[in-house]
């Protein structure tokens, strides 16, 4: 009851006050309304390159709605200084609810009408300049009904209220209710309590409540107004005053976007509906926002508002042909000519033929969809193969895809063209008279649009054929299992394409592959070359000239008169200018990673890490810049992994055929992008972009490297390629990163790219936390093991001659790390031939653990383990097999049978007994150590490829060739499998199998042989021990095979780098049977 008398008071007392203000100022205020409607210039430079027009909102005004509280309205005070190449105007409308004079009776439909044909008209000498509206409100719904009557209006029409969204780049959306506003329903029950002595405009409110009608259909008419308009939607952070003391967000997030436009960009503003369109100067951060978004849209302009005007005079042309048809007779169009430098891609043209000339009564209609990114050639492939192939067909249709109105007016010529008795016949007609017809080749060219539907321009009918090539890989649906992807082309096609476009004949092809090699085998790049090389008679220095002046030469247009238009780069600007916001930056950063295979799950992984990079040391943390460089990818990809939206991402661009999507062995999606599009991007970007997105792949990557989890290095092999393909300078940017990426080095065994990572990250450490700290003795020591790996035996030396002289120094002679570091420096010294020093060293490191730890804790069975190795490298065969077996008896009793360290025991046991001739005895244990590393590790662990391997050379010692053989390759697909072609593990499995094969197949052993030396030469280096081992075991197998000349100078050159580097009598030893293990020995307890 006290409610409802509330309300009565409330509504008295505002009736009375309204009924006094409504006479004082009658007058005034019809007088002030009429003079502010209608369009007034701001601001207007002496040449404006571009209008930006703004419209208001509910209950506003052209100047007050965008003026501040201090004066300051930013359309005329701010903007001006910014865009001084800008013409600025603001319109004003009656659009008040509550008013104390005659209130508009427009509904939206006459407000949208009256803005675009005053907007028209002020335009009309000016008809094709860029606009960029600004739309506050209710205005964002004026304007868009203004563009869809502007978009329907007749092509031919005197008015040309076509010019306007043919003009239009962009909008920015500020607050715009496009599903009603929830302050509708105040200012309704308002209206109509003020409306005793007021007239309220009912229809706008009504048209604006949440669910109307009028802005369902608005919404509906507008999408296809709208396809080529850059999109800014700005919605309030904070909630309006509203009557009774009430605050309400008028319209929040999710009614100020237009649901289901994914090219759209979305931005919040820090202030309440009425406010978040008034700026108080430069420094406001919502004004440096707006200004930011127009900066950018107005450097696209000249691009996009050509290619607006060159697709709006096509329409217009295409109208006024059709105007003209009932007067001229209709001529179809022309096959597309072929050009004189074609060649031949005979997989291609083989795949056409049996889809579109089935040999049996196909079952549905034939059809080939030719897909791929542009300047692939798929317009030239089609053209020759219906060249070819055209007595087959009664008749050849050419359509131009290139828009819905292109493929109608097309079909219209097509069937007016048969007689006079189809004259006025429609693009309808035409399909229904190719469904009763036999015998048709309907060819789409150039379907790349992907809101083009293609499906009621097919015939129904199984008696003709449907070609079409396309950029869309949307268009893969009128053809699932019809569909071929039209890419790079084949070696021996990119040389004789470059050979014929440039007239030439050279009498080697290598200048000729590098070419086609840089130009990523893409048909128009490679044509394009081919015509300057022509010019230039230059074939021996093109490749310099262009990696000198590649973006230059990429865009020029020189191939006129060859059946081509335009150039790479401007083929791909195409596709890739059209890309939404977001897929593009997708692109950007793919253009920093390897090419190929980049997996989904690189994604994945870093978004739920929240794209940060693994602390590997504690005391070496990630920069809080990476903080900054987060903030961008989430922005791109979002802070939660959702496949779908991440899916919809990917469609955005693959549709485009900028990026391939495809399944890896292990059935993961993945994706590719053509190198040369890589380029193109990176080619595209300013050096302030280009170091952006460079770091945001950085931090992408980053984000996904943890530590390897199980026994398989897969993915990190995954990463290595990606990582390889940062700039040096990225990788080298912070110690934290550094440390990360070396993660996946240690991993794949590239020591060589470690190297560099790990000296630079021993400086930095040494810098931060000073040269004796612990972390950096043992980032030292790391650098040593890689040096070691690389074959710099004696730089490794040194160094952990320092690691250890630190630890003794630090930490004191007793202490464990120490102790490690001794016998660590002892493997090198074995590997450096300083086995007499390795063994005192081992000795005494054995005789502190014994005083330390005792004799039966596992680190000082260890010690005495590596001391059994050097012992059985200096020749004392007998004092290593005892301690080895002691060793191997105390493990088995402390430590158990199945433990890892009692099998590595075993295993380097029997590769002892194995020396010694003892090969049943060796054979037995090898059996048992790979038994029972397959029932412990599982089958697809890295230990089992060292079992397997070495099980291997003794079944060859014994003369078990067979299952010798089997052994290595068993050991060499699996090594290839799980660790990567590249690690050393594999490239030792390689040439134990080429050992193992050299007396029954010399050619195959051969053959492995020299990829094992070859690889071990650019990964290890050629000082590296293993491979001057692989060295003289490719000289034993060539000298076999006949091949003496090359065997000898192989071997003297083993000689020559032994000699520089190794002792004799490991080489001596390691050269024959042990040299085929697939592992040199392990560092243990390291």
């Amino acid at each position: 009851m006290s409610f409802s008398i509330s309300n009565a008071l409330f509504a008295t007392a505002l009736t009375v006050a309204v009924a006094i203000l409504f006479n004082q100022n009658l007058t005034q205020t019809l007088e002030y309304k009429q003079k502010d409607l209608g369009f007034i210039e701001l601001f207007a430079s002496q040449d404006p390159v571009v209008d930006i027009v703004a419209i208001h909102g509910l209950d506003g005004h052209r100047e007050e709605s965008w003026t501040a509280e201090d004066g300051t309205m930013w359309l005329r005070d701010l903007l001006p200084n910014d865009f001084p190449n800008a013409r600025i105007l603001t319109y004003g409308y009656d659009a008040n609810t509550r008013s104390f004079a005659q209130m508009s009776t427009q509904n939206i439909f006459r407000h949208a009408e009256a803005f675009a044909e005053d907007l028209s008209t002020l335009r009309r000498k000016h008809s094709q300049r860029p606009i960029i509206f600004l739309a506050h409100s209710l205005g964002g719904i004026i304007l868009k009904r203004a563009l869809v009557i502007c978009h329907g209006d007749d092509l031919e029409a005197e008015r040309n209220l076509r010019d306007i969204p043919a003009s239009t780049i962009a909008i920015l959306f500020f607050g715009t209710p496009h599903s009603g506003a929830n302050g509708v329903q105040l200012a309704e029950w308002m209206g109509r309590l003020l409306s005793v002595y007021m007239y309220t405009n009912n229809q706008v409110l009504k048209d604006l409540d949440r669910d109307s009608s009028e802005l369902e259909n608005i919404q509906r008419l507008y999408f296809a107004a709208s396809k080529r308009v850059n999109t800014i939607f700005f919605y309030e952070e904070y909630r309006t005053p509203t009557l009774g003391g009430l605050r309400e967000l008028i319209v929040p997030r999710h009614l100020a976007v237009i649901q289901g436009d994914s090219k759209a960009r979305v931005a919040v503003l820090h202030a309440n509906h009425c406010e978040m369109v008034k700026f108080t100067g430069k420094g406001d951060h919502n004004y440096q926002k707006v200004v930011d978004y127009i900066s950018e849209l107005m450097e696209k302009a000249p691009t996009k508002i050509q290619e607006n005007w060159i697709r709006e005079n096509e329409y217009r042309s295409i109208a006024k042909r059709q105007s003209s048809l009932a007067s001229k007779p209709s001529v179809p169009k022309p096959r597309i000519p072929v050009s004189r430098s074609y060649i031949r891609r005979p997989h291609l043209h083989s795949f056409l033929t049996r889809k579109l000339l089935p040999i049996s009564r196909p079952e549905q209609q034939p059809r080939c969809i030719l897909h791929g990114l542009g300047g692939g050639g798929k317009t030239q492939l089609a053209a020759f193969w219906i060249e070819e192939n055209q007595d087959k067909f009664n008749r050849v249709i050419v359509i131009d895809a290139s828009s819905q109105q292109q493929v109608e007016a097309d079909l219209e010529t097509v069937i007016r063209s048969i007689g006079p008795q189809y004259i006025k016949a429609t693009w309808k007609d035409a399909v229904n008279y190719l469904s009763s017809e036999r015998g048709w080749l309907l060819f789409f060219d150039n379907a790349d649009e992907p809101d083009l539907r293609l499906d009621e321009y097919l015939p129904n009918s199984i008696h003709g054929a449907v070609l079409v090539t396309t950029r869309n890989r949307g268009c893969i649906a009128y053809a699932p299992d019809s569909h071929i992807q039209v890419g790079q082309l084949k070696e021996n096609e990119a040389i004789d394409l470059l050979h014929k476009v440039a007239d030439i004949t050279p009498s080697s092809k290598d200048a000729t592959l590098a070419i086609v090699k840089e130009l990523g085998m893409w048909a128009l790049a490679i044509t394009q070359a081919g015509v300057y090389i022509f010019k230039t008679r230059s074939l021996d220095t093109y490749l310099a000239i262009f990696q000198k002046h590649r973006e230059k030469m990429m865009r020029e247009a020189s191939l006129k008169g060859r059946n081509y238009q335009g150039s790479t780069y401007t083929a791909f600007d195409l596709s890739f200018g059209l890309l939404p916001q977001r897929a593009k930056d997708l692109m950007k950063i793919c253009a920093f990673l390897h090419y190929s295979s980049i997996p989904q799950a690189l994604f994945e992984q870093s978004i739920v890490s929240g794209f940060r990079a693994y602390k590997v040391i504690e005391s070496l943390p990630p920069p809080r810049g990476d903080d900054t460089t987060i903030l961008g990818l989430k922005d791109i990809f979002g802070s939660e992994w959702d496949p779908f939206t991440f899916q919809t991402l990917v469609d955005s661009v693959a549709r485009r055929s900028l990026l391939d999507s495809f399944t890896n062995d292990d059935g993961e999606a993945s994706y590719s992008i053509h190198p040369l599009l890589q380029t193109y991007i990176k080619d595209s970007l300013d050096q302030k972009s280009h170091d952006h997105y460079a770091l945001l792949a950085s931090q992408l990557l980053l984000g996904a490297i943890r530590p390897l989890e199980g026994n398989s290095n897969a993915w990190h092999r995954q990463m290595v390629s990606h990582v390889d393909n940062m700039p040096m300078d990225i990788k080298l940017a912070h110690i934290s990163h550094t440390l990360s990426f070396l993660m996946v080095y240690k991993s794949t065994g590239d020591c060589h790219a470690s190297q560099t990572l790990w000296e630079y990250c021993y400086s930095q450490s040494g810098r931060i936390l000073g040269p004796r700290h612990s972390d950096t003795i043992t980032v030292m020591n790391s650098l040593a093991a890689t040096l070691h790996d690389c074959g710099q035996l004696k730089e490794a030396k040194e160094i952990k001659r320092d690691v250890l002289s630190l630890r003794s120094e630090v930490l004191g002679p007793w202490h464990p790390k120490t102790i490690s570091a001794m016998g660590s420096l002892a493997f090198t010294l074995q590997y450096c031939g300083e086995l007499g020093e390795a063994e005192v060293m081992q000795r005494d490191a054995l005789v502190l653990q014994m005083k330390i730890l005792g004799l039966r804790h596992p680190k000082t069975m260890i010690a005495m383990a590596n001391l059994a190795i050097t012992l059985q490298h200096r020749g004392k065969m007998e004092e290593a097999e005892g301690m080895q077996r002691k060793v191997l008896a105390l493990q088995t009793e402390v430590l158990g049978p199945r433990h890892p360290d009692t099998i590595m025991t075993k295993d380097t046991l029997s590769h002892i007994i194995h020396d010694r001739g003892q090969l049943e005895e060796a054979e037995n244990l090898q059996r048992e150590v790979l038994e029972l590393q397959m029932k412990i590790l599982g089958h697809r662990h890295p230990n089992i490829i060292i079992a397997t391997s070495r099980l291997g050379t003794t079944l060859h010692s014994r003369g078990k060739l067979e299952e010798a053989e089997r052994m290595h390759r068993y050991a060499l697909a699996l090594s290839t499998e799980i660790l990567g072609s590249r690690h050393p593990y594999t490239i030792a499995a390689t040439s134990s199998l080429a050992y193992t094969l050299y007396g029954r197949y010399p050619e195959e052993a051969e053959k492995l042989q020299r990829e094992s030396l070859e690889l071990r030469t650019v990964i290890l280096g050629p000082q590296h021990p293993n491979t001057i081992i692989t060295m003289h075991n490719l000289a034993t197998i060539l000298h076999s095979r006949g091949k003496r000349k090359e065997a000898g100078k192989m071997r003297r050159d083993a000689m020559m780098l032994q000699t520089d580097t190794l002792d004799r009598g490991i080489l001596t030893q390691q050269g024959h049977s042990t040299s085929t293990h697939s592992t040199p020995d392990r560092e243990r307890g390291t």
